[in-house]
């Protein structure tokens, strides 16, 4: 696994724009990014809310594309994951990674667009 790097940020932005879901991750990023939570927290609690509103949107794709880099495998390779798998990756990403700043950062993105 590597760590976020700034085209993270531009997939992440790609796949909220191709699932036209700024509206509904609104409220979602700045809950995470004015909570007081744990950066392990507020990352898993980021991501696995971010999945929820794209499976809703049936965009799910797009989460595997995004999780694709930092997990360093393919997009199919993300789906196919074994869900044990899947939530350790989510939780060495958020300990890897400041998510919560990363979500933050995606707040400020959305809001002024």
């Amino acid at each position: 696994m590597r760590k976020l790097q700034s085209k993270d940020v531009f997939n992440a932005m790609r796949a909220i724009s191709k699932a036209n879901l700024k509206e509904e991750l609104k409220p979602v990023l700045a809950k995470i990014s004015e909570n007081k939570m744990s950066i392990e927290d507020a990352g898993i609690e980021g991501i696995l809310a971010v999945m929820e509103i794209f499976s809703a949107k049936k965009s799910e794709q797009a989460i595997y594309e995004v999780l694709a880099g930092p997990f360093e495998m393919t997009a199919k390779e993300v789906e196919e994951l074994d869900l044990n798998v899947m939530l350790d990756n989510l939780i060495q990403l958020a300990q890897e990674n400041n998510l919560k700043r990363f979500f933050t950062l995606l707040e400020g993105m959305i809001s002024t667009k």
